[in-house]
């Protein structure tokens, strides 16, 4: 590249787009992600991809990108689970635009960003020790390495991905920078880490990587710059002002720690020796890690911690390259490390010490591609492949996901909570009631855990035994929303209607931005006969949230008594747009058709409804009658009998099916 005379922005990139190292390296980094993650574009969403995307209102319409920038509860449909994190929303939003939640838009995306980063890592490579080949080699040792699969399928571990993108850029920008004094670099750099710190926080040290390599990286290469400690101090304002915005939540996260800053701190020394387990040999990978808080300083993990953290730092002193590397790799675990959180030990947290770890070594390795060396590398990035491509797969769903874990890590309570969601999901209530069992015996005192056995024993009729697990959750948060609903919904099934109504006025009173709480309530309304109340409660659920697809149908519902067919319609049909899935909206569409005269549109709702939900075998029968409407007797017959040998009916109601048949079968002779 030509030096800083007339070499303007729009050449810079050019010159990075056209060079051809650099269309060999993306060729080679594309092809080998596509061979490791090829399998995994149709993997579903998982656990907080729940909240923060698939119940998100927020992410829902581009109109509300500008709130995203000012409000940390757009960050999820659970305002207790607020993060500041904007341009990740950013993101969301504009897959939710392009392709609403067809997964494949989200795992395209993770998977270009996972893509973006290896190419960074190539081009500091390139930026630090100009071998070609040695940065390639460290860019794919990166993108291959099994334990960034976490990063890359599970959609939520977005945020690692997107701040680790915009994290290297403005390394590489400044580093470019002070090498060739392009000031337009600087600003580049500048406006890539504010897009950084506003992904996720991990990326406020990078201030401290610049004087890190202000100190052990410049070399002879560098251009003095001039006041250069003004130029350091706009990073550190916009550090500064990031901590101002999201001064509520963070706040929240340091005066309520979950545990003490000596044990956080002893603990992360221990989850050092982890760490550096599962980066050689990536073997026992999870999604929940059999990690325990350590007990003091003297634990045997924490003390060897600390003796490696010695010998590096020994081994290190004479030699600024791993002294340079060494800084970049550690300051990213360092807020994880610092801020006590409920997860002690993450997976996606090694994202971006494995970007510098493939940097430094890529570095190590400049002088050493040929003969064995060559062909060690070749084996490593062939096996990192394979057990990348293995991993892909367990993130296929959610049972796979969590019977993973809970075989790794049985311990632990969170692997069979989710593991009885994803058993529950299926169907399996009963299986899905021992794991949660299981995790109460694990975490007697967490309010999630008493909130899923409730929902459990819900299903499984045992509304007495559900009342009190929700109380107990209750006990322990009595903010839990979740909990707050739920119990309300049973109090409304058993007839406590007055104990219901308490209860989610009480919800919708903490909670008024909550639309599922005000449908809620809409519904008591309306089994109160207060018909025009529950009408507003679902508008206004509607207005908080206009794909609610309940509210949808509770609305077009009311509608329908009320005679106003056109507009029910309307709601039903905006409510089968939301989730196509929803067997109510189908059956209630087509009854009105029927009821209207439209026997072809009713025979159409319902055959949609059963290509979509082949086990409502209720649409048979409606379908039986549309046919029969339309003098199609033979057809009726037909559907008819798929409803009587599928359908639960009880004896009288089979007899009188059964007439009906012989009746329309006698036409036909």
């Amino acid at each position: 590249m030509s030096k800083a005379g007339g070499f303007g922005l729009p050449a810079f990139l050019s010159a990075l787009v056209m060079d051809r190292d650099y269309g060999i390296a993306l060729c080679a980094l594309a092809l080998a992600l596509g061979l490791a993650y090829g399998a995994s574009f149709g993997n579903g969403f998982h656990y907080d991809d729940v909240h923060s995307i698939v119940e998100n209102p927020h992410i829902r319409s581009l109109a509300r990108i500008a709130t995203f920038f000012t409000d940390p509860s757009t960050f999820s449909s659970m305002p207790e689970r607020a993060m500041y994190r904007p341009v990740l929303l950013v993101t969301l939003a504009l897959n939710y635009a392009w392709g609403a939640y067809e997964v494949v838009g989200y795992h395209v995306v993770n998977w270009l960003l996972h893509l973006g980063c290896a190419m960074l890592v190539y081009a500091l490579g390139r930026a630090l020790h100009g071998k070609r080949r040695a940065a390639l080699v460290g860019a794919l040792l990166f993108a291959l390495h099994p334990l960034n699969a976490e990063a890359v399928n599970y959609i939520s571990s977005r945020s690692e991905s997107l701040a680790a993108l915009f994290y290297l850029a403005a390394l590489f920008c400044y580093i470019r920078w002070r090498q060739q004094g392009m000031g337009y670099c600087w600003l580049l750099s500048l406006m890539a880490f504010a897009c950084a710190v506003l992904s996720k926080s991990v990326a406020v040290v990078l201030p401290v990587a610049l004087v890190a390599y202000e100190r052990w990286g410049r070399g002879r290469t560098s251009v003095v710059a001039g006041g250069l400690w003004l130029y350091h101090a706009a990073y550190w304002a916009l550090v500064g002002a990031y901590l101002l915005l999201a001064r509520n939540w963070l706040g929240n996260s340091l005066e309520k720690p979950v545990r003490g800053l000596g044990e956080q701190l002893a603990t992360q020394a221990k989850a050092a020796i982890y760490y550096v387990q599962l980066i050689v040999a990536p073997t026992q990978l999870s999604v929940e890690h059999p990690f325990a808080v350590a007990h003091g300083w003297l634990d045997l993990p924490v003390v060897l911690a600390l003796a490696g953290w010695a010998a590096a730092v020994w081994f290190a002193l004479r030699r600024p390259q791993v002294l340079l590397v060494g800084c970049w790799l550690v300051l990213p675990l360092l807020p994880a490390s610092l801020v006590p959180l409920n997860v002690l030990v993450n997976e996606h947290r090694l994202y971006l010490p494995l970007a510098f770890l493939g940097l430094g070594l890529g570095w190590m390795l400049r002088e050493r591609l040929a003969g064995k060396h060559r062909v060690l590398v070749v084996v490593l990035l062939v096996v990192s492949a394979a057990m990348t491509y293995d991993r892909s797969r367990v993130w296929q769903d959610e049972l796979s996901l969590w019977a993973d874990a809970a075989r790794k890590a049985p311990g632990m309570y969170r692997a069979h909570l989710h593991l009885g969601g994803a058993l529950e999901g299926e169907g399996r209530v009963a299986e899905a009631l021992l794991r949660y069992e299981r995790a109460a015996e694990l975490a007697p005192g967490v309010a999630e855990v008493h909130y899923n056995r409730g929902n459990a024993l819900v299903a499984l009729n045992r509304e007495a035994d559900a009342g009190v697990a929700y109380k107990l959750s209750l006990e322990l948060n009595p903010r839990f929303l979740p909990t707050l609903v739920n119990l309300a919904v049973l109090y409304q099934a058993g007839g406590q209607l007055a104990a219901a109504d308490t209860l989610l006025q009480a919800v919708v009173a903490a909670h008024p931005e909550n639309a599922e709480a005000r449908r809620r309530l809409g519904v008591l309304r309306k089994r109160q006969g207060r018909g025009e109340e529950a009408a507003a409660l679902y508008a206004r659920a509607l207005e908080l949230d206009p794909d609610l697809a309940e509210a949808r149908y509770n609305l077009g519902n009311h509608h329908s008594d009320l005679g106003r067919h056109e507009a029910a319609i309307a709601q039903y049909q905006w409510a089968i747009r939301i989730e196509p899935e929803h067997a109510g909206a189908y059956r209630n569409l087509g009854e009105l058709h029927l009821e209207r005269g439209q026997f072809q549109a009713a025979v159409a709702i319902w055959s949609q409804g059963l290509q979509v939900l082949p086990g409502e075998v209720i649409f048979y029968y409606g379908l039986g009658r549309a046919l029969e409407a339309q003098g199609q007797v033979a057809a009726a017959v037909q559907n008819y009998r798929r409803f009587l040998h599928r359908g639960s009916l009880n004896a009288q109601q089979a007899v009188g099916l059964q007439s009906r048949i012989r009746e329309l079968e006698a036409r036909l002779r």
